[in-house]
């Protein structure tokens, strides 16, 4: 007999089953003849467990958490972590399976260390009564550890992974008006907003419209909050500009939380560059720079400590990191106000240089640029040339199926094949390119 502490440090008390009759894949073959006995929750780092003592054993159904723990098969290791002495461990995956709605994945403690789908109607028959499911995103541990049989479905907020806690402390502390604020707050309600879109939509499709949807018993569903109302890109730039040029940790937090949300596309700068001094261009550049402390910008440079400098003209950071390398963040558009005078392809790095004489690390948004092989780095190096030919100012090329024009694809792809870096083109070379 096993002995395990709950929370409250009450004690449940596992029979280990030594029974040598019970059916191959326990929770898909087995039909109870008798009730089960509902033994509570459990709270385990990255899952909340409900428990019950059946008469084939053990059984329990185990959620893993958002924020705490991704997708996870059972085996019979984590079986013995979470529940020693049990006879089955079933985890809710993320997904679903068409007419029988969250899947789940199962193994047996009597069985071979494989883990095995069930259905709810298959595990309704070994309970004797409809285990709970939490979506993803509405897996509280506190409400989780609250349910019992019979407990009324709960409308709740959604969790939201990575919490926007940070960018409602920033909205809440900044001035009222401020567009910090309004980027702030607007990315958090999107976030709320489609999370709770999502789960919403999820459990109407797959749950509601399951083949057996008594077996399941829906512990919550979300709480849908006020859908934002769209806000003009200019103050979401100006916004995220504001934030992002502040030294502070909550500032960087809010930074982090924005990148994988989605909102980097307001950021005046997001993708690391290294720079090589071995080039005219990026040494002209690198004089300009001056000492600066290190802002929320940075954060792709992954570097918390070092020499960091700015350039001034476009707000961009750097640190040096020594071997006349300098890393760099490249902002997705130019400040400039002069055209395109030249391009210069150095070693991973590419030059704008202005008819006025300014160089600029090129505007990048999406993956580097590359030349000499048909893929998505030579294309967006033709891309960019284009916009930039165009418009000094046009954004960085983003992830989009559109092809340059043929003369520039060209030669990223195969013209300049084998050409070492550091080389320019002129205004001249890249215009007779792009028109050829």
């Amino acid at each position: 007999m096993i002995t395990i502490d709950t929370r409250e440090g009450e004690a449940l008390v596992f029979q280990r089953s030594g029974r040598t009759d019970l059916p191959e894949k326990l929770l898909r073959n087995a039909v109870a003849t008798r009730p089960s006995r509902y033994r509570g929750p459990r709270r385990r780092t990255g899952f909340v467990l409900h428990c019950w003592n059946t008469e084939f054993g053990d059984v329990v159904l185990a959620h893993t958490v958002a924020g705490e723990m991704g997708m996870t098969f059972p085996t019979h290791a984590l079986l013995r972590e979470l529940s020693e002495g049990a006879a089955s461990l079933a985890v809710v995956a993320a997904d679903y399976s068409g007419i029988n709605g969250p899947n789940i994945e199962a193994v047996d403690a009597a069985g071979p260390d494989q883990h095995y789908g069930i259905n709810w109607r298959e595990l309704e028959r070994v309970l004797g009564m409809p285990a709970p499911y939490w979506h993803w995103n509405l897996r509280d541990p506190e409400l989780m550890m609250n349910w019992r049989p019979g407990a009324p479905q709960q409308h709740v907020p959604v969790v939201v992974v990575p919490d926007p806690a940070p960018l409602l402390r920033l909205a809440a502390e900044e001035p009222d008006g401020s567009h910090a604020a309004i980027a702030a707050l607007s990315l958090a309600r999107e976030a709320m907003w489609d999370t709770a879109e999502d789960a919403h939509r999820e459990i109407t499709e797959h749950v509601d419209t399951m083949d057996a949807p008594d077996s399941i018993a829906v512990a919550a569903r979300p709480l849908l909050p006020h859908r934002p109302e769209p806000v003009a890109e200019e103050i979401l730039r100006d916004g995220w500009r504001t934030i992002l040029s502040r030294t502070d940790i909550l500032a960087a937090q809010c930074a982090q939380v924005a990148d994988i949300h989605g909102a980097s596309r307001f950021f005046p700068g997001l993708h690391k560059v290294t720079v090589d001094l071995g080039c005219e261009q990026a040494t002209t550049w690198a004089s300009r720079l001056l000492p600066s402390p290190r802002t929320a910008l940075a954060a792709p440079l992954d570097v918390a400590e070092g020499d960091f400098l700015v350039d001034p003209l476009t707000d961009m950071p750097a640190v040096r990191i020594g071997g006349g390398t300098i890393e760099t963040v490249a902002p997705q558009r130019l400040p400039a106000h002069s055209p395109l005078a030249a391009l210069t392809i150095g070693r991973g790095s590419v030059w704008v240089t202005c008819e006025d004489g300014t160089v600029f690390v090129a505007p990048q948004v999406a993956s580097g640029y590359t030349y000499g092989y048909a893929g998505g780095g030579p294309t967006a190096l033709a891309r960019l040339i284009d916009l930039l030919l165009k418009d000094i100012t046009n954004p960085a090329p983003g992830h989009t199926a559109q092809r340059p024009p043929a003369g520039l694809g060209y030669a990223t792809e195969v013209g300049w094949k084998g050409r070492t870096p550091p080389f320019t083109l002129t205004r001249a070379e890249l215009e007779a390119l792009r028109d050829a």
